[in-house]
Parts: C-alpha cells; structure tokens; sequence
C-alpha cells in the first residue's frame, strides 16, 4: 500500500515538530543543568528520549523513492540491523551529549571559581578603603595635633620666659633683703 505525496507531506510536517520540540527540550534541560536548577535531569531524560524516538522514527520513515515500503531496508518488515544502528546512533548521541554537558559544568565551576575570587577581591578593596578611609582620619587628627602641639610650644616659650623673669626679680629682692 503506498501513500499520497500529501499524506507523505504531512507525515514529514509533525515529524519535523517533534524533531524540533525534542531540541528544544534537550536544549531547555542543558540550560537547567549548567545553572543548576531544578528539574534540569528530568529535563534532560525527557528530551533525550523525545530524541530516541524521533531517530527510531526517521530510521522507519518512507524516503522520498519509496513506494510504499517501511524505512530505508526497502521491506515491510523490520530490519533488526537497521535498529541496532539506530539505536546505536541514539546511544552515540547521547554519550556526545553527555561529555559535553560535562565540558559546561566544568566550564561554569571554572567561572563559579573566579567569581569566587572576584569576590573576595572585592572584599579586600571594601576592607582597603576603609583603612585607607581610617588612615585619611588618623592624618587629620595628626594635622590638628601638630597645629594644637605649635600652639602649645608658644605658650609653654611664653611661661619660660615669664619663670625666667620673675626669677630674676625673685632673685633681685632677695639679694636686696639680704643687702647685697
């Protein structure tokens, strides 16, 4: 039994759907394992399946010079070696999909790492002007003192000179006392 080029059509239209609903999955769940969100494996089980399926389904699926037949063995039957490669091929893209699912997680812990560092860099450079902030303080108040520490020199100056004043004029009433 053959089919129409438009049930052909048709049947290829929701197939290449699903082919793109089963990407989008694998690609929705990819995303959910690098940020590490929820879900993500159930994600990715979903949509590797969709894509086992959709591989199952193209490897059956009447080409263009078919005339009726099942998929590319050109018979009605199923061909086990045609499904072992298949499934092979799904197997192979998995495995391709997981190592590099594995090359992005290492990629995003390397980036989680130098954020880490970024951070504590930044913290350093808080901690950095706030001592800086602190020194700015202390030189303030040691820019006052030595104004304050002038001032003091002047008068402790100004009471020598006074002491050494009335020392002398202590000093002349006692020599005048003593009559000397």
């Amino acid at each position: 039994m053959s089919q129409s080029p438009k049930t052909k059509k048709d049947l290829k239209f929701y197939v290449d759907k699903l082919v793109s609903i089963g990407a989008a999955v694998v690609i929705i769940g990819a995303l959910f394992k690098i940020l590490h969100w929820k879900f993500a494996n159930e994600l990715l089980i979903v949509g590797m399946f969709t894509e086992a399926a959709i591989f199952l389904v193209y490897a059956y699926l009447p080409s263009d010079n078919d005339h009726g037949t099942g998929g590319g063995g050109g018979s009605a039957t199923l061909d086990s070696t045609e499904l072992i490669n298949a499934l092979n091929d799904v197997r192979a893209s998995i495995e391709n999909t997981n190592t590099s699912l594995h090359v992005i997680s290492s990629s995003t812990n390397g980036l989680k790492e130098l954020e880490s560092k970024f951070e504590a860099m930044g913290k350093t450079l808080d901690e950095l002007n706030h001592f800086y902030g602190s020194l700015k303080n202390v030189s303030e108040t040691v820019s006052n003192s030595v104004g304050e520490a002038a001032r003091t020199k002047d008068q402790l100056s100004a009471l020598a000179n006074n002491l050494t004043e009335m020392n002398a004029i202590y000093s002349n009433m006692i020599h005048a006392i003593k009559g000397k």
